[in-house]
């Protein structure tokens, strides 16, 4: 099979590859406030529900936090942070390769979540399913379908897993394919065992979620090649 040519960048990771380059520029010291939505907004060139997503993806790697009302403000830059998806290929098997790594370690993640998820997070992960839901009936892949995925591995409360899921689970962020209603029924299902504090339903509904994704994954790679 003869290599694939790059997917172009969607909006979200336009915004982490330029949040990203502020960090690594030496402008930003721990503690200093990065600018503001708009400001990225304008500095990107997308939206401002891709710029949220943006500061989600880099909140999951350990760099910033957010303050409500107040702003974005940089909270690590070790090197070893500063891992990113850009660090893997942009082909259909690293794809396939990195969700055999999800499913070791997202199905953990959701039963973390089921157990100490604040109710702030649980509210979120709600609306990230709704989200989903809403633009699906459109026809477009929404930033909260990743969303849903980097909220459930925050709300594990783990920093290490935070900075591992954050940075493999964000190279989806290049991905353009369209979800289904499998996908949202699959995240509501997430959703509604970490709700109840069921850790092992949880971590049941993201493995048969993520089993059924990589199984898509591998029949695309098998129609390529034929």
């Amino acid at each position: 099979m003869s290599e694939r040519p790059a997917r172009p960048a969607n909006a979200t990771s336009i915004v982490v590859d330029n949040l990203l380059r502020l960090l690594r520029s030496g402008s930003y010291g721990v503690g200093d406030r990065l600018p503001s939505e708009a400001e990225l907004a304008k500095l990107c060139s997308v939206g401002r529900s891709a710029v949220r997503e943006g500061i989600r993806a880099v909140m999951a790697m350990g760099l910033v936090a957010v303050q409500p009302g107040k702003g974005t403000y940089v909270q690590a830059l070790r090197p070893d942070l500063l891992i990113h998806a850009d660090v893997f290929t942009n082909e259909e098997r690293t794809t396939l390769e990195l969700l055999e790594v999800r499913h070791i370690f997202e199905p953990g993640a959701a039963a973390l979540a089921a157990l100490r998820a604040t109710d702030g997070e649980i509210a979120q992960l709600r609306r990230d399913a709704e989200m989903l839901e809403q633009a699906v009936a459109l026809g477009f892949r929404p930033p909260e379908d990743l969303g849903f995925h980097l909220d459930v591995i925050r709300a594990a409360h783990n920093s290490a897993l935070l900075r591992l899921g954050g940075a493999v689970v964000s190279y989806y962020a290049k991905d353009e394919t369209l979800p289904g209603k499998g996908d949202i029924d699959d995240h509501w299902a997430i959703f509604a065992a970490i709700e109840r504090r069921d850790q092992d339903g949880a971590r049941r509904a993201m493995s048969d979620h993520l089993a059924r994704e990589l199984e898509k994954r591998k029949n695309r790679i098998t129609a390529l090649a034929s």
